[in-house]
């Protein structure tokens, strides 16, 4: 399960959020983030209907005297209608002497808080593994031979699949950094290890630069033209009978300037010059992803890359 706190809205419309994702389900509390005004005013449970473009069921237990009912029912149903999974809202929000106007401003700020569950929910998903997931199993020269479970792809002595890795540069040509974002603690292999920008497999029948550009915008909200370097392929150990055994494209580009990193799946970023790249691949001043360090450490990949630093 993964729990998420967060405020929307401002003033007497700022509401406190937690949230509850379970992979299968999402249980959400909303209480006015004033001190002292949150209480417990109603519960709505939603549960999604199968036909499409039906909003979902919703059934309310109110307090009496209350009217949170408005609210949770508000977010429940826009919540299970959008994510398909059965949706919990328990709401107690105070505004003093609210007049209609008030009144319309809360069930927009509702509707906000509806937006920042689902948002939050997606970025979970998209860094949560599902076993049934599928990767692409190489040979040793690239050549596709079939998809295979995810799972069992990393498990053992593992099962050789495509993936990739990005490295986005960031200014010119006198003094060029390499970005490098720390993995969100949450991630199923190699949680908080410091690696390239962003890194990932292809879905099945995915070309391997579309998979990276769509990885870059999922973890960074960006994207950008990217120039494949070459490739590494390379099995490690991850130490808890899980591996990586992988035919890794590796890709250069330019960082553009308009990154939204995704706490779901970058915890920091940092940049780092060309020059401090040899302590790094040293194990100074921490260790690289094994992916990262073994593409940097390729002659083939070092050589493009200083091509493209010097081209741009």
């Amino acid at each position: 399960m993964e729990t998420r706190t967060f405020c929307v809205g401002e003033g007497a419309f700022k509401l406190e959020v937690t949230m509850v994702d379970t992979g299968r389900g999402i249980t959400v509390a909303v209480g006015s983030a004033a001190p002292g005004a949150a209480h417990v005013g109603a519960t709505a449970q939603a549960i999604p209907r199968p036909e499409p473009d039906r909003t979902a069921t919703v059934s309310i237990l109110a307090v009496p005297c209350h009217r949170d009912e408005v609210p949770a029912h508000d977010i429940a149903a826009a919540v299970a209608t959008e994510l398909k999974v059965p949706v919990s809202v328990t709401c107690g929000i105070h505004i003093d002497h609210a007049t209609k106007e008030d009144i319309a401003r809360l069930v927009e700020t509702a509707r906000d808080v509806a937006r920042a569950v689902v948002e939050r929910s997606r970025a979970i998903e998209r860094a949560r593994w599902d076993d049934e997931d599928q990767v692409v199993a190489v040979s040793r020269s690239g050549d596709p031979i079939g998809p295979v479970d995810r799972l069992a792809a990393h498990e053992g002595e593992g099962i050789l699949h495509q993936a990739f890795c990005t490295l986005l540069v960031e200014g010119d040509r006198s003094v060029p950094r390499l970005v490098l974002c720390r993995r969100s603690p949450m991630k199923r292999l190699w949680g908080g290890v410091l690696a390239d920008t962003c890194a990932g497999h292809p879905h099945v029948g995915e070309d391997l630069r579309v998979a990276a550009e769509r990885r870059l915008s999922e973890e960074i909200g960006t994207t950008t033209e990217l120039t494949q370097l070459g490739h590494v392929i390379y099995r490690e150990d991850h130490g808890d009978g899980r591996c990586e055994c992988e035919w890794c494209g590796v890709f250069v580009g330019r960082m553009p300037a308009d990154m939204r990193v995704n706490e779901e799946e970058v915890s920091e970023v940092r940049r780092v010059s060309l020059p401090e790249l040899e302590g790094y691949l040293a194990g100074r001043p921490e260790q690289l992803a094994p992916w990262t360090r073994l593409a940097l450490e390729d002659p083939e990949v070092r050589a493009g890359l200083e091509r493209y630093v010097s081209s741009i």
